[in-house]
């Protein structure tokens, strides 16, 4: 899909040039249309086109404790790209850019898809040092 300026959205295309593309938020297929990623400004609007993106609903985005800082990194571009969006709530970052915040990274959505923790950002539990390490750990 190709990246979608935010500002300078052009029409040309339309068949009804008073088209209201709110009123028709996802397209066929059920993700977001282009026209619908420009409305991105609004938070409420980036978090429900958030879900429908990630597959991860609006309450579990919020819980990442990410959502108000992804909301804020996608309005410093003007560049509205679906891919890019996804890549920030997976990764943590802006695609080609350092993660947004030390926190970033840590939340992004890829470790919940297997319900994992990014390296070196939570540990182990109490006591794990007094077993073993699991597969592989005795000799």
């Amino acid at each position: 899909m190709p990246a979608i300026d935010d500002h300078e959205h052009d029409h040309s295309d339309d068949h009804d040039h008073n088209r209201d593309h709110r009123s028709d938020p996802v397209g066929p297929d059920g993700a977001p249309t282009e026209a619908d990623l420009t409305h991105l400004a609004d938070f409420e609007d980036f978090l429900r086109i958030s879900a429908e993106l990630t597959g991860f609903d609006e309450t579990e985005l919020r819980d990442t404790g990410m959502a108000h800082e992804h909301h804020r990194t996608l309005l410093a571009h003007r560049v509205r790209d679906e891919h890019a969006l996804l890549h920030l709530w997976y990764v943590g970052a802006w695609p080609d850019e350092p993660p947004s915040s030390p926190r970033a990274h840590d939340r992004g959505l890829m470790w919940r898809t297997f319900h994992g923790a990014a390296p070196g950002s939570a540990a182990p539990g109490h006591g794990s040092w007094a077993e073993a390490p699991r597969g592989g750990g005795e000799r």
